[in-house]
């Protein structure tokens, strides 16, 4: 009797278990292989790797071990998340490239590449760009920790019901067109370091450079954000933002409500914002690089600019990266996706079917569907132009990246912009406040 009740209580223990375990995944074996990418491509890259899952067990003869879980996650997000707790973080997630310092800072959260395979398709596929970026130090060692497979770049978004194309080479040509139609020029659809840095990043047409120095060579000391022509580019920036048809910080209304009820003739934004702004504008939708403009006499006043002088609206052009979580317990599966997932072949499946702009160096000869007649190719071409105007994210550790976003600097150049109180309508105020600015990317301190 008892050995039958025990039998059968032990079965049943083992019937309970199995249940539980087809519904929480317990058994190690069930616990999912989990990859974060952006929160437009979920169904894409779960599509591929149901294919690459179907290639496995045609490769190997075995089904592959793990389900695999693809969920979205705002990638500016994804690097704290897994920093805050990195035993629930993916095996596999996506950073845009300026995340890799702080992410290898101590012990290291990610894991380096270390397939043979994978490294050389990441040197093969990529530009010199951002193959100098992929890299970190770790305890003295450099290692590979990036993948890249999706690049980036700020471009205008626009209403062709009111603007056309000679229109929005130029602010001056977009704001006439505002003062006409009695609208805003243009909407920020965030205000911080990097939505808010096309004035920050403007480069000089002529000769090709830009006055702002923004931790070069990757020295938190190496800024400069004081010159006479970074003082110009603000005052017009003041002009701009401060004139009731030019620029318009972000509102409760939000950007997408502004374009759609033509508020706004334009949004600078990237291809992540891009259906949204279709959503918004519909047929009307046009794409183009972010404009120059003019400095006037007004503009250079107290600097030793000259009147006349040429900027073009520069941005941050980057590259998106997959990563691999350090301990993760599937880790050797997880290079072979992504020599799978950054593939160039997939890259362009992306960018066909999410307007995510391949990181691939050649792609704009190779992929047939960037020389589409289509508004995503042209979104797309938009934004490898704008590689003109632009340079990486320069932070090279994560005392500069976190110094220049989260330490008050991008409210002060909003309060240029907006003469905050009316406290900065003067050359030598801005002077300070740049200044400040300047110390804060240094030291994190004003």
């Amino acid at each position: 009797m008892r050995k039958g009740k025990t039998f059968k209580s032990l079965a049943l223990l083992l019937a309970l278990c199995m249940i539980v375990a087809s519904f929480t995944g317990c058994s190690p074996k069930k616990d999912p292989l989990t990859i974060w990418v952006g929160v437009e491509s979920v169904d894409f890259y779960t599509a591929k790797m149901a294919e690459y899952v179907e290639n496995y067990k045609e490769k190997t003869g075995e089904s592959f071990p793990f389900p695999i879980s693809v969920q979205g996650v705002d990638t500016a997000s994804a690097a704290s998340k897994v920093l805050d707790d990195i035993d629930a973080g993916a095996d596999i997630f996506t950073v845009a490239h300026d995340n890799l310092p702080k992410l290898t800072a101590g012990a290291s959260a990610i894991a380096p590449v270390r397939s043979e395979a994978l490294l050389a398709q990441i040197n093969a596929d990529n530009p010199d760009e951002f193959l100098n970026v992929i890299d970190m130090i770790v305890q003295g060692t450099e290692y590979t920790f990036g993948v890249p497979y999706i690049s980036q770049s700020l471009v205008l978004m626009y209403n062709t019901k009111y603007l056309t194309k000679d229109d929005v080479k130029t602010w001056e040509g977009i704001w006439a067109a505002a003062k006409k139609n009695n609208m805003q020029s243009a909407s920020l659809t965030e205000a911080g370091g990097f939505n808010n840095s096309f004035l920050v990043l403007a480069i000089n047409e002529s000769t090709g450079k830009m006055p702002a120095i923004i931790y070069e060579n990757g020295e938190t000391e190496n800024c400069y954000f004081t010159s006479d022509d970074t003082v110009a580019i603000m005052q017009w920036g003041q002009r701009f933002f401060t004139d009731q048809n030019g620029g318009k910080m972000p509102t409760d209304s939000g950007w997408e409500i502004e374009l759609r009820d033509e508020i706004s003739l334009s949004v600078i934004a990237g291809a992540w914002k891009y259906n949204a702004a279709k959503a918004a504008l519909g047929e009307n939708l046009g794409i183009a690089i972010l404009p120059s403009f003019t400095l006037t006499a007004d503009d250079v006043e107290g600097t030793n600019v000259k009147a006349g002088t040429v900027y073009r609206s520069g941005s941050f052009t980057d590259c998106k990266v997959f990563v691999m979580k350090k301990g993760s317990d599937k880790a050797e599966y997880l290079e072979d996706i992504l020599l799978f997932l950054s593939s160039i072949k997939i890259q362009e499946q992306s960018f066909i079917e999410c307007a995510n702009l391949p990181a691939y160096k050649n792609a704009i000869t190779e992929f047939p569907s960037m020389r589409a007649d289509t508004l995503e190719a042209d979104l797309a071409l938009k934004q490898i132009e704008m590689f003109s105007y632009g340079i990486p994210q320069p932070f090279g550790n994560p005392t500069a990246h976190f110094y220049y976003y989260s330490k008050g600097a991008p409210d002060l150049i909003r309060e240029i912009l907006e003469n905050k109180e009316s406290l900065f309508g003067t050359t030598a105020a801005i002077r300070t406040q740049l200044q400040k600015i300047e110390n804060i990317w240094k030291t994190g301190e004003r």
